[in-house]
């Protein structure tokens, strides 16, 4: 009999991942503006504050192992949901750029403590036998948010008073979600603690980082940072190639494609390993790079598009699997929160330096290197796990066969 997937606990916590989701991108889209046109700063430090968030959310992500492991997941996802209902509502008392700093970095503080939270949850609830599946469902609910944040965002920009419409917003659905994990009263099974020894009161950095899900993780950093610069730069690079109408396209179709094809490769992952998913996931996050680097006209835009929402799209969600695949039970916090660490790192660290990058090399150049990390990281997965992953595979079909 196949083991239940939809319970009450998936949907709540794929639901406050949802919104969240969408509060995140529809303020990192807007902040910079709102910078500029609030305190008249320069580009740079108008960057930072939209870019600050992403420090902020590693710092949470890299305490929220050891914070589950003490007061649970529940407490730890309630108590993140409050800090970041307050700290929503301290936009509207910022007197400064300083200020504005401080208050980006502790929202993406608790932020990052409730994605991990509720990303945890979704580990420990689905069920092993279904695991991709339930990562790739899950995930979707931060493709809808990544969709629908900007548009909203953008939305509100062209209304009277639009930035404190965005901050109510983020105070209203962090209010909502409290409400809603309340009122569902989601029940987690029991995980064993580990046992405390003295010599584990000492400061370690296992109790922070989960060495296993490191490999797979810097793999997804590495991927991330390359993609990061078709994140950051969409808007300037269709002005420079006159496609400016045509990147607007490209987000919508990229999360198309990750929502049509996510419930299928999470399957797929769970029936033959992640193997099958990833070779194929990295081969069209290259090809995507290589004909955005080339784009002339609106197909070339949306064709790299549906290449790169096929590939870096579900490449993420199998990269989350593997990187909790093989996690104890009390450690899936951290496993998880690893996993997102590398994640920020990437795409924090990414715009900034590429930034100097396309300033001596230009654009085309830019994406042409980075398809080309997508093919390098082929052999290094095959080594990391790749090879680990068929040997497993062929020994599932021994033991099935005989």
């Amino acid at each position: 009999m196949e083991q239940k997937l939809w319970t009450k606990e998936f949907i709540v916590t794929s639901l406050v991942n949802f919104l969240l989701t969408i509060m995140f991108f529809l303020l990192m889209v807007t902040m910079s503006n709102y910078a500029v046109e609030t305190y008249s700063v320069n580009v740079s430090t108008a960057g930072l504050v939209a870019s600050i968030f992403v420090l902020g959310s590693l710092l949470g992500r890299l305490l929220v192992g050891r914070l589950i492991a003490r007061f649970g997941m529940v407490n730890v996802l309630v108590v993140g949901l409050l800090g970041a209902v307050l700290i929503s509502f301290s936009y509207f008392f910022a007197n400064g750029v300083a200020t504005l700093l401080l208050i980006r970095i502790l929202h993406g503080f608790t932020i990052g403590l409730v994605s991990t939270t509720t990303g945890t949850i979704c580990v420990q609830i689905t069920p092993i036998s279904r695991k991709g599946e339930g990562i790739s469902y899950y995930s979707l609910s931060a493709v809808l948010g990544t969709a629908i944040g900007p548009f909203i965002g953008m939305l509100l920009t062209d209304l009277k008073n639009g930035f404190e419409w965005m901050f109510a917003l983020n105070v209203m659905t962090g209010i909502v979600c409290i409400f809603v994990i309340k009122i569902a009263r989601i029940q987690l099974p029991e995980v064993e603690k580990p046992a405390i020894t003295k010599k584990a009161k000492a400061f370690s950095v296992s109790d922070y980082i989960d060495k296993q899900a490191i490999p797979i993780s810097i793999l997804m950093l590495t991927i991330g940072f390359g993609f990061s610069s078709v994140t950051s730069y969409l808007t300037l690079y269709g002005k420079e190639t006159g496609l400016i109408e045509a990147v607007g396209y490209f987000f919508f179709v990229h999360s198309i494609c990750v929502l049509c094809s996510r419930p299928f490769t999470g399957k797929m992952i769970d029936a033959r390993g992640a193997n099958i998913v990833v070779y194929p996931c990295m081969l069209l996050f290259a090809t995507g790079m290589f004909v955005y680097s080339q784009s002339t006209a609106t197909w070339m835009i949306v064709i790299a598009a549906i290449c790169m929402g096929l590939g870096f799209g579900n490449f993420n969600s199998a990269a989350q699997t593997i990187a909790v695949k093989n996690a104890d039970p009390s450690r899936l916090g951290t496993a998880t929160a690893t996993y997102f660490m590398f994640i920020d790192l990437g795409f924090g660290l990414g715009p900034y330096i590429l930034g100097y990058v396309i300033e001596g090399v230009g654009f085309r150049l830019l994406y042409m290197v980075a398809s080309c990390i997508g093919l390098v990281c082929l052999p290094i997965y095959y080594i990391i796990y790749g090879k680990k992953e068929k040997q497993a595979y062929v020994l599932r079909q021994w033991r099935r066969d005989f």
